[in-house]
């Protein structure tokens, strides 16, 4: 069995680069009607890091996972380290990193990109929850450009 893997996915955000990852660097505020923060933890309140708990729905069904958040303010990349939850029935390991990239005065590109390792050889790439994250960038950057 093939040891930890890798998927990329890249979307078009049509609003700055710094816009968009704020959302994500204040760790609150960017739950869409598919996700829903529980809850908060942060293990040292001047570190770049935190626990999340998260719900979410994926392929209609509700889902958990607590990960632990990374924030790389400087190159614009986030972290999201999974500790607990559904995902890890199926997965030995699993993170998503996501850099904001700049790509003109208002639009930026979202690289996520996940690291995984398959528990057996019969589970599949976690393409479910790449289509889950396309939805949730889309969605993200409706309601932004929605509320400037």
């Amino acid at each position: 069995m093939p040891g930890v893997q890798t998927l990329e996915l890249e979307i078009q955000v049509n609003m700055t680069a710094e816009r968009f990852f704020k959302t994500f660097k204040k760790k609150e505020g960017n739950f869409t009607d598919k996700t829903e923060a529980v809850s908060v933890h942060r293990e040292d309140p001047t570190s770049n890091s935190s626990i999340q708990i998260w719900n979410f729905i994926v392929d209609g069904k509700m889902e958990q996972i607590k990960e632990k958040i990374e924030v790389d303010e400087e190159n614009k990349s986030v972290s999201f380290v999974a500790l607990e939850g559904d995902v890890l029935k199926q997965y030995k390991s699993y993170k998503i990193t996501l850099d904001v990239v700049p790509k003109g005065d208002q639009v930026c590109i979202a690289k996520w990109t996940w690291e995984y390792e398959k528990l057996n050889d019969d589970v599949p790439p976690p393409t479910r929850y790449t289509a889950f994250v396309a939805d949730y960038t889309r969605d993200l950057e409706t309601r932004l450009l929605f509320e400037s």
